[in-house]
């Protein structure tokens, strides 16, 4: 079967250790992978939490892609300190707190709205990142660092070739139209956006 198990997993040894590296081809079925399953995680949270089934996020497809460019970067650059969780937890931290804190300024200053308010959360920061958050955005990037980046990227790369190929293209496209239609309709109401700003 023609698949991408020769271009999967590249280990490079280092001083730091081996470290898994990955290609485009895979990061890109990754990066939808990381997004839909935080669109679930905040659905289902939402729901919880608030007792309201909603789309989450600013576009309307199942995705969020602040989780899946969050994912990816953590992979790409905090990969080479896989031996080395708890470096890779703070690294994660600072990251992910980072991207969350300036995509939640430029959505309000672009569309004067939020879609998250961390604002009754204890240790919150302009509402736009919390503690509790930050937590488990340090969890989550190191268990994708150490375990399920590699995981995903050895299953990922066995599939065949004109499989992996068509899914990048279709869902790629799906995502491109979701964005673009977005950025004029954004997915708004109650359990996705929380205040609108003047």
């Amino acid at each position: 079967m023609d698949n991408y198990t020769s271009k999967t997993v590249e280990k490079v040894d280092e001083k730091r250790g081996s470290y898994t590296k990955y290609c485009l081809d895979n990061l890109i079925l990754m990066f939808f992978i990381f997004a839909f399953s935080g669109w679930v995680w905040e659905v289902i949270y939402i729901g919880v939490t608030e007792g309201v089934i909603a789309k989450r996020g600013m576009l309307h497809g199942p995705w969020l892609p602040i989780y899946g460019v969050g994912g990816i970067l953590i992979l790409l650059i905090l990969s080479r300190f896989q031996a080395h969780p708890a470096a890779v937890f703070v690294l994660a931290v600072l990251m992910c707190g980072t991207m969350e804190y300036s995509t939640g300024l430029a959505v309000e200053y672009i569309f004067r709205c939020r879609w998250w308010d961390y604002s009754e959360k204890f240790m919150n920061i302009n509402g736009r990142v919390c503690l509790e958050g930050l937590t488990l955005f340090g969890v989550t990037g190191t268990i994708a660092t150490c375990k399920v980046g590699p995981m995903l990227n050895d299953a990922i790369g066995k599939l065949h070739r004109q499989l992996h190929t068509f899914l990048n293209i279709v869902l790629s496209v799906a995502f491109i139209l979701d964005l673009v239609f977005s950025m004029f309709v954004p997915n708004m109401g109650v359990g996705v956006t929380y205040s609108l700003l003047k």
